[in-house]
C-alpha cells in the first residue's frame, strides 16, 4: 500500500469534463466512487488544462492510492476523494483520507476473498457428500 503525492486535475461535475474530448471517458469513466472527479494532470496537455480551468477546473495537489475493491461513500464516511474500479487506483485531497479509503477497500477485498473460499469450500463438502450418496447406491 503505497500513497504518492501528485498533481490532479479537479473537475467540478460530469458536464464540464466533456471539454476534455476523448479523454474524458478514459480518465473520468462512467463507474467512478467517492465525491469527486480528480485525474491526474500529467494525462493532459496544455490545452486541454487550459480549456478545463475555463469550465470551472483546479489544478490540486492531491493524493494517489491503490484502490482493491469498490467502496460507497456511505462505507467510507468520508468525502474529498474519487476511485475507478476499473484502473484499481483513487484520488484524494488528503493524505489521511487516502490512507482510509484505501483501507477501507482493502478490507472489502479481503472479505470477498474469504467469501469465496468459503463459498467453495461448501460447495466441495456438498459435492464430496453427494458423491458418497451416489456411491452408496451403486454397489454391486
Amino acid at each position: 500500500m503505497s500513497i504518492t503525492e501528485r498533481e490532479l486535475l479537479l473537475m467540478p461535475n460530469r458536464e464540464s469534463i466533456a471539454v476534455l474530448g476523448d479523454k474524458a471517458r478514459f480518465y473520468f469513466p462512467a463507474s467512478s466512487d467517492g465525491d469527486l472527479l480528480l485525474a491526474l494532470k500529467i494525462g493532459f496537455n496544455d490545452d486541454e488544462i487550459a480549456a478545463a480551468l475555463e469550465a470551472g477546473g483546479e489544478i490540486v495537489t492531491g493524493y494517489e492510492f491503490a484502490y482493491y475493491y469498490p467502496v460507497s461513500l456511505r462505507q467510507a464516511g468520508v468525502k474529498g476523494w474519487c476511485a475507478y474500479p476499473g484502473h484499481g487506483f483513487g484520488f484524494a485531497l488528503s493524505q489521511g483520507i487516502a490512507a482510509f479509503v484505501e483501507a477501507v477497500s482493502y478490507v472489502g477485498f479481503h472479505e470477498d476473498i474469504q467469501r469465496c473460499y468459503e463459498e467453495q469450500e461448501r460447495k466441495r463438502r456438498d459435492y464430496e457428500e453427494w458423491e458418497r450418496g451416489r456411491r452408496g447406491r451403486w454397489v454391486y
